[in-house]
């Protein structure tokens, strides 16, 4: 919830349409978190994830004063972050990868086996959630990283609430098989 001698979202883009640099950073540190969510869905690469966050602060710095409709702001950026993710991820397909001859050298873990166990873990949840169908990782990953009602998450996909639960719930459902090992044969269509 904002503070109550804080501007709503609306009043903030109409500032930040004016070059109000300050809205413009306001409404974009509000909005980070889930941002992150959803790029984490497209990109799997954090570093990636870092890089496209800062295209699409210039690109809402450059375009702010496009958007009609300031009430329509996180709908404007969800469109905006996707388009540039998906960008971002054609354009590095087609980079070559350059090996260096440092990267085969061998180094010792100097992790204890508890830490390797946890870390391991993790590895497996991240690729199990990387291995999701977009719909479905998008909306667990907006859960995981967002602070905000299943309600805003929904409009900010463009899908009915039950559908993103939905969409949750098979989610989860479909990383707890990954990680006990059980194959995921058919992939809902929701």
């Amino acid at each position: 919830m904002s503070k109550p001698d804080a501007p709503n979202e609306s009043a903030l883009v109409c500032q930040a349409r004016r070059g109000d640099r300050h809205a413009i950073k306001t409404l974009l540190v509000r909005n980070w978190g889930w941002l992150k969510g959803l790029l984490r869905s497209i990109l799997s690469d954090h570093e990636d994830v870092d890089d496209v966050l800062q295209n699409i602060c210039v690109r809402v710095i450059d375009r702010i004063e496009t958007l009609r409709e300031p009430k329509r702001f996180r709908p404007w950026l969800v469109s905006l972050a996707r388009n540039e993710a998906i960008t971002f991820r054609r354009k590095k397909k087609r980079q070559p990868i350059r090996l260096e001859p440092e990267q085969f050298a061998e180094q010792p873990d100097p992790r204890t086996f508890d830490e390797m166990d946890k870390a391991e873990r993790r590895q497996q949840l991240t690729e199990a959630i990387d291995r999701l169908p977009e719909k479905y990782r998008e909306a667990l990953l907006l859960q995981l990283t967002g602070r905000m009602s299943y309600n805003d998450m929904a409009q900010l996909l463009e899908i009915p609430v039950t559908t993103f639960q939905v969409r949750l719930v098979r989610a989860r459902r479909m990383v707890q098989d990954m990680m006990l090992g059980i194959e995921v044969i058919k992939v809902p269509r929701t």
